[in-house]
């Protein structure tokens, strides 16, 4: 398949998620998805640097403050099927010491399965992915998160280069509850610093985010 047919393909699947989203906002009059959550402070502590990734935040020790917030795509009750979501802003992980956003779902972690979401009775146990690749100079990256206890208190995180095996990069400790607190995360906005999306994974997320940015402000 020619680049220009994958470009092509991805605005369409992007265009399609979009149009998904609105009509699921236009029935339930509120966010699409991941409507109800739970926001936390959180210390992501690297201590098993990636050597060669090109990206500051895994490449070097240390702790750094972040904000994660746990959902279910469908917003149903525990115990019922569902994707989960684990969003996390990173402090000064972002170009210029800005914050940076990272979004996983549940999926599997083979070599296919890291790219294909996963319904689960329950998520917040359960491996998620970044599922579309990042570039990282002329590597892929895809980074996974897998909680460590049923409540998601320690969630370890691993990175997987050019499809390969994962490797454990650290321990992200979810730490208070910020009641009230409801964070937009957007990973095209605040991106990683040493990464940047393909052209066709932008093709298909923009038009969702943009999406889902215009009903952000109607529900607010």
């Amino acid at each position: 398949m020619t680049t220009a047919a994958v470009h092509t393909g991805a605005r369409v699947a992007g265009r399609a998620l979009a149009v998904t989203l609105g009509l699921v906002a236009a029935v339930t009059h509120g966010k699409p998805l991941h409507a109800k959550g739970r926001t936390h402070r959180a210390v992501l502590r690297i201590d098993a640097p990636v050597v060669g990734s090109g990206v500051r935040l895994l490449s070097e020790r240390g702790q750094h403050d972040c904000i994660a917030r746990m959902s279910r795509a469908m917003s149903t009750p525990e115990g019922f099927w569902d994707i989960g979501g684990f969003a996390l802003r990173v402090e000064s992980a972002g170009p210029g010491c800005e914050p940076a956003d990272l979004l996983f779902a549940s999926t599997g972690t083979g070599r296919i399965g890291r790219h294909l979401l996963r319904m689960t009775r329950h998520p917040m146990s359960e491996p998620m992915t970044t599922l579309l690749p990042l570039r990282a100079g002329t590597r892929s990256l895809l980074l996974l998160v897998q909680p460590l206890d049923p409540r998601a208190r320690q969630v370890e995180l691993s990175v997987g280069l050019d499809g390969g095996a994962w490797s454990r990069v650290g321990i992200i400790e979810v730490g208070p509850e910020m009641r009230g607190a409801s964070p937009r995360f957007d990973p095209l906005v605040r991106q990683l610093e040493g990464t940047v999306a393909p052209p066709w994974v932008t093709a298909i997320r923009e038009p969702a985010y943009r999406t889902a940015r215009r009903l952000g402000r109607r529900t607010h």
